[in-house]
């Protein structure tokens, strides 16, 4: 999943979608017809879609860590949801989605359930996001099963000589499992409680040499936040936080309190740039 929203597709039934249609959530964005190719099931709650992207392969920014991409999902509200690429493979033109299967009736459980190998998927993307900050001693890496799309691919990619602690909060041990781990980078396990990514960030030794990255529960990423920068003091540009979704509120309540927000600020003249998603009152 991802939190820095593209817009969504045409025809989302959202009041204020013609405000996100302009240059500046269009930029590098493209509207893709992908069809499903494989789906399986690495572990009991975790759905893996490949999809084939066509000619859309031809922008390299797809295999960039962390990018993200809104799945339509045809419903009869037509309503999207923002996904990690878990992988891309370009010259297949093929790229890999993971869907957390978390039991609940939702719109992208009903949609990953009737998903078959064959069917069309409407894909806005790709947009790339945040990757962990330069500079720092060490790094700190926070994910929860929501997040460990972008994580595994920032880990599938880190450089040599940087050293980084990755904590994750999920029961899967398979998805877990198949984070890309080394002598650089450690990574530690914490139940899917809430509050245990909070409480792993308070064992940390010498935090105030860390630059932060963390991805997850908007409630959950709020507290650490206010503690590596209200408690600890560290600079706001050594800490890249993003809530993915909150538990209990839909995505698509999220969604509309962003897009108010933003037509709020750009009635201001302001930008995205001064959206505090973390911030917003959903």
């Amino acid at each position: 999943m991802a939190t820095e929203f593209a817009p969504p597709p045409a025809g989302s039934g959202d009041p204020d979608e013609t405000s996100l249609r302009g240059d500046e959530h269009r930029s590098g964005l493209a509207d893709v017809t992908a069809r499903v190719v494989r789906i399986t099931r690495p572990s009991a709650g975790l759905l893996r879609v490949v999809l084939d992207i066509g000619e859309a392969a031809r922008d390299s920014t797809w295999a960039r860590p962390n990018v993200a991409v809104r799945i339509g999902l045809d419903d009869a509200e037509a309503r999207s949801r923002v996904y990690t690429v878990r992988d891309a493979d370009l010259d297949a033109a093929r790229i890999t989605l993971d869907v957390v299967q978390h039991g609940a009736d939702s719109p992208m459980m009903r949609w990953s359930t009737v998903l078959r190998v064959g069917d069309a998927v409407e894909l806005t993307g790709p947009r790339p996001h945040f990757l962990p900050p330069e500079g720092g001693a060490r790094v700190a890496l926070f994910a929860d099963d929501s997040a460990l799309p972008a994580l595994y691919e920032i880990l599938r990619v880190w450089p040599e000589g940087r050293s980084a602690i990755a904590v994750v909060q999920s029961d899967d041990d398979v998805a877990v499992g198949e984070l890309v781990s080394g002598a650089q980078v450690r990574i530690e396990q914490v139940s899917a409680e809430p509050g245990s990514l909070v409480r792993s960030a308070t064992r940390i030794a010498d935090p105030t040499d860390l630059v932060v990255w963390a991805a997850g529960e908007r409630d959950e990423m709020r507290s650490l936040r206010a503690y590596f920068r209200s408690t600890l003091g560290l600079a706001k540009d050594r800490t890249a936080v993003f809530g993915y979704w909150r538990r209990g509120v839909s995505n698509t309540e999220i969604d509309r309190v962003r897009l108010r927000t933003y037509n709020s600020l750009t009635a201001q003249g302001k930008t995205l740039a001064d959206l505090d998603d973390l911030a917003l009152e959903v």
